[in-house]
């Protein structure tokens, strides 16, 4: 059940826990892209609320079934470079970028998230590409934490049935009546963790979400 973005303050504070204060949220994207979610235990998703970022329409995610093999949302904006330095080869476009500073009691910060597209499967190792990037103190390469444990970049190219496939969740009505899971993506990772070790408590770190379609 998806939950319409309200402001982007509130966005960021439903990401963090107790110990943790942020400040500086900049939000970049459409209002449309973005949002809550609940339920998601239920759909399969194995996080069971939080927030969603998208490159088309948050809405799409409602409901409690894959209903579409194709559906898709154009909010007509741009990429961002560092998500292209991510995927070389690749322009992105439809950018969808949440940002903040925050402050940590505590030593070490964990992300987890899970990353679906509808590029699933059809337009795996086309010339379409979806990519996730999670970014700590700048938005150089080796800033992005969004990355499996051997450091693979988390991508519908890098991620699917025939590559790294012991993460992926194929959910494509395609190949499989009725799908298994009740959401509407047709394929998505499993839980993955973004994660911020070595911090000193009191200092100001800055994180970029970021997600794009190319």
């Amino acid at each position: 059940v998806i939950t319409p973005f309200d402001t982007a303050a509130n966005l960021a504070q439903s990401l963090v826990g107790s110990g943790v204060t942020i400040s500086n949220v900049t939000y970049t994207g459409s209002n449309g892209a973005s949002g809550y979610f609940t339920g998601g235990t239920a759909a399969g998703i194995g996080i069971n609320s939080g927030i969603v970022l998208t490159t088309g329409y948050a809405s799409n995610l409602n409901g409690t079934t894959n209903t579409q093999d194709s559906i898709t949302g154009n909010n007509g904006l741009s990429g961002v470079s560092y998500l292209n330095a991510l995927i070389p080869g690749y322009t992105t476009n439809d950018a969808t970028v949440l940002a903040f500073d925050f402050v940590s009691t505590g030593t070490e910060a964990y992300f987890a998230y899970v990353f679906g597209s509808e590029e699933y499967n059809e337009y795996v190792g086309t010339s379409y590409n979806d990519v996730f990037g999670f970014f700590v103190n700048g938005t150089a390469l080796t800033d992005n934490v969004a990355t499996l444990p051997d450091g693979t970049v988390v991508s519908i190219n890098n991620i699917n049935t025939a590559s790294k496939s012991s993460y992926y969740n194929n959910n494509d009505p395609t190949d499989l009546t009725p799908t298994p899971f009740n959401f509407e993506y047709d394929g998505f990772t499993d839980p993955l963790v973004a994660s911020i070790l070595g911090l000193t408590a009191g200092d100001t770190y800055h994180l970029t979400l970021a997600i794009a379609d190319a």
